[in-house]
């Protein structure tokens, strides 16, 4: 995920008669960044569900002028836009007779298959549609800064677009004027999306990071006759002008992309792995990839997070001995060893990668905080609504396998 990429999500959820077809909204970063330095976008995740629905054909669902075209929608009362009153502690509908025109996009298709000879769960069968709303457009300019809002829909209505059982070239759409005429129905409606709206957002400076063999003599290294391992040298260096602390354990609270249903499988929410760069216990395993660079596949990925179970109430800051203080001009240098992820290899040539992964992170340095007498980040710069401090690196190294030896060459 680069800094800017699309982060906040909703899904609704929708069937469609004759075809059920389900589309949950869901949201994940909930803020609207009026900058617009922070894409925002809204995700419909749409699937034919219906028990009934015994056509074989896929249909292509028209965006424009539906309930996927989020402007559209709104003005139409296919959606409806809500800001929380504090006062009356309740959402109020907004009125968005200033719209006027609507600011679609270009038109577009979304097609959704058959769910004839389906055998996975549905929910894995979802077709997504995303809704960018740009910080210019007459719909941004509704939201205003400090305030919270909701967009949600409700069972029953029409999906608002023209539908084929086709595709769109084909012409085949049903005539309004036949009897047979059947429109898209949301037949659930289990989605909404909430969200913040600020001014703008806080951002972590660049950083560079490296990632090369820790260096030996010879063209081709094997293992350290001292002790066995295997070592990579990580190397982050902080572009910015000022010192910041990144957290590299623990459960991470940052904004991060969802999914129609729940966050992206690359961004696992409050993702408590331990990050490449900590000095207590980097886990490589959580982090390097292995790439056949035969097939160009990933023959070895990194470790999943567990299930984060059930805890009781806690200070949410995280512990001073959880962070790593990045100074400008000071670069951070790791030694790690990775003869866990490159043992039992089959014979071969192999690149090791470096998965992105995102750190909590804040200005300031440690040893200040300690010096006050704080055991955890000061309370005034703890804040959760911010784009993480991505962790990743362009390089990868090399390793071959050759009669079951392990050897590998210096970057």
């Amino acid at each position: 995920m680069t800094q800017t990429q699309d982060m906040q999500r909703l899904h609704p959820q929708l069937d469609v008669k004759p075809s059920s077809i389900s589309t949950p909204n869901a949201w994940a970063l909930k803020v609207f960044d009026s900058s617009g330095k922070l894409p925002f976008s809204i995700v419909f995740g749409l699937c034919r569900r219906s028990s009934q629905d015994a056509d074989h054909r896929p249909l292509h669902i028209d965006t424009a002028d539906s309930i996927l075209d989020v402007p559209f929608a709104i003005s139409n009362k296919l959606l409806t836009l809500l800001v929380y009153d504090a006062e009356k502690r309740t959402d109020i509908e907004v009125d968005v007779g200033q719209l006027g025109q609507t600011d679609s996009q270009e038109q577009s298709y979304l097609i959704l298959p058959s769910p004839i000879g389906r055998t996975e769960n549905w929910k894995k069968c979802i077709s997504i549609y995303q809704y960018n709303i740009d910080h210019k457009s007459q719909l941004a300019s509704l939201l205003k800064p400090g305030r919270k809002y909701t967009i949600r829909h409700r069972a029953g209505q029409d999906l608002g677009s023209g539908w084929y059982t086709e595709s769109p070239e084909e012409l085949r759409k049903p005539a309004s004027t036949s009897s047979d005429n059947q429109k898209l129905v949301i037949s659930r409606a289990d989605g909404r999306a909430s969200f913040q709206v600020v001014p703008c957002l806080p951002w972590p400076p660049k950083i560079q990071t490296r990632m090369q063999w820790c260096r030996s003599r010879g063209d081709m290294i094997t293992f350290d006759e001292k002790d066995g391992a295997m070592r990579l040298e990580i190397t982050v260096s902080n572009a910015g002008a000022e010192a910041i602390n990144v957290q590299t354990r623990g459960r991470q609270r940052f904004l991060i992309p969802w999914g129609p249903m729940e966050p992206e499988e690359d961004y696992p929410a409050l993702d408590p792995r331990p990050r490449i760069i900590d000095l207590k216990s980097p886990a490589p395993r959580a982090t390097i990839q292995v790439i056949d660079m035969t097939t160009n596949t990933i023959v070895r990925g990194a470790t999943k997070p567990g299930v984060c179970g059930l805890y009781e109430k806690h200070d949410p800051r995280p512990k001073l001995e959880l962070l790593e203080t990045l100074e400008p001009g000071k670069p951070l240098v790791r030694q790690v060893n990775i003869g866990s992820v490159v043992s039992d290899l089959p014979d071969g040539k192999y690149a090791l990668r470096m998965e992105p992964r995102g750190m909590w992170w804040c200005a300031g340095r440690c040893e200040d905080f300690a010096a006050e007498g704080e055991d955890r980040v000061p309370q005034h710069l703890f804040k959760t609504m911010i784009p993480p401090l991505m962790l990743e690196c362009e390089h990868v190294v090399q390793v071959q396998v050759e009669n079951g030896v392990v050897g590998w060459y210096p970057s």
